[in-house]
């Protein structure tokens, strides 16, 4: 806009002859409301009668989708027992179903996606071998004998499992990645929901946005993606020294004196896998993270591993176990 003043932009101002004439000629066009109607919107009336028509449909529609939900639900969780499951690929090496006792494997240059009956999809990376123990209705499992799956289900916790030697990766309803090497060493990393791992009597939650390592023996303690390396090396000293019955006041101090509160369930896990470290600084820095007074009471209970005085604090944690009918859209897919 220009800063002297100009009749172009304000129309209070003369203009030239011919600016007058072109203003006169274009006139003609200009819209000009009805006074009554000027600047104003009126809503639309609807008879009573329409009004109540369309709600009963509306309800009527609620009514149908309800139903239909409630026949097609049932149908996507049903599965035929030992029936093969579906694999699209682009390789014509690699076969179009994965049967029961049967092995997928992929080469360097190969990749697949297996339907997981009705419930999900599971990629799977160039470099991997995976096999189909068992498929029914309730009860899909499959092992991860060596390579990288990347799965997404949408069912309920327990529906879907991949075993890795002894240990077993459990679906809370949710998406995460594994892999896994020939001598039983791997990472699991989860995007979004919660897993369990459980391996010779052992069980680590593991919620979104962390990753815990695993052996043919055990599970590491899940960290935040955003830990630092520091941290994480501590913890995992403080996780080896503990399984071998050794306190070791120094790393136990420098975990807690590091630990950020995005590492809450790093200390959650420690304590409830540990429960002696309760007596250390580590119970007293969780307390702090959860808002928690850390009584003498509540703390002597965890420390004789009272389960009643670890769940009051598991129910502080900011993200429950993920509801899986929420996400409603993994159905769709």
């Amino acid at each position: 806009m220009p800063e002297t003043p100009d009749p172009l932009w304000d129309p209070d101002l003369p203009g030239d002859e011919v600016l007058q004439r072109l203003t006169s000629l274009l006139g003609a066009y200009r819209y000009a409301p009805h006074r009554d109607h000027a600047w104003s919107i009126r809503p639309v009336r609807v008879p009573r009668a329409r009004r109540r028509r369309m709600m009963l449909a509306g309800v009527a529609a609620l009514a149908a989708c309800v139903a239909g939900l409630a026949v097609w639900m049932p149908w996507r969780l049903q599965w035929q027992d030992h029936r093969s499951w579906g694999v699209d690929t682009a390789a014509v090496s690699l076969p179009a179903d994965l049967d029961v006792g049967a092995t997928l494997t992929t080469d360097a240059s190969e990749a697949a996606m297996v339907k997981v009956a009705r419930i999900g999809r599971m990629e799977v990376m160039p470099g991997t071998r995976v096999k189909l123990l068992d498929t029914r209705a309730g009860h899909h499992r499959l092992e991860l004998v060596s390579g990288r799956v990347r799965a997404r289900i949408w069912a309920p916790p327990g529906y879907f499992a991949i075993a890795a030697g002894a240990s077993e990766t459990i679906d809370l309803g949710c998406e995460f990645e594994m892999d896994r090497d020939l001598h039983g060493n791997g990472t699991i990393h989860v995007t979004s929901g919660w897993i369990m791992h459980r391996v010779k009597g052992q069980e680590t939650l593991v919620p979104a946005g962390s990753t815990v390592t695993f052996t043919a023996e055990r599970a590491g303690i899940p960290h935040a993606t955003t830990a630092s390396a520091e941290f994480r090396s501590a913890v995992d000293q403080l996780d080896s020294a503990m399984a071998q019955d050794m306190r070791v006041p120094d790393i136990e101090q420098y975990v807690a004196d590091q630990a950020a509160p995005s590492n809450s369930f790093a200390l959650l896990s420690l304590l409830t896998r540990y429960p002696a470290l309760a007596s250390g600084p580590v119970y007293p820095k969780l307390a702090a993270f959860l808002g928690e007074p850390g009584e003498a009471r509540h703390r002597e209970a965890w420390s004789r591993g009272s389960v009643h005085a670890m769940n009051l604090w598991w129910e502080q944690m900011p993200r429950p176990p993920k509801a899986w009918w929420l996400n409603w859209r993994d159905a769709l897919g």
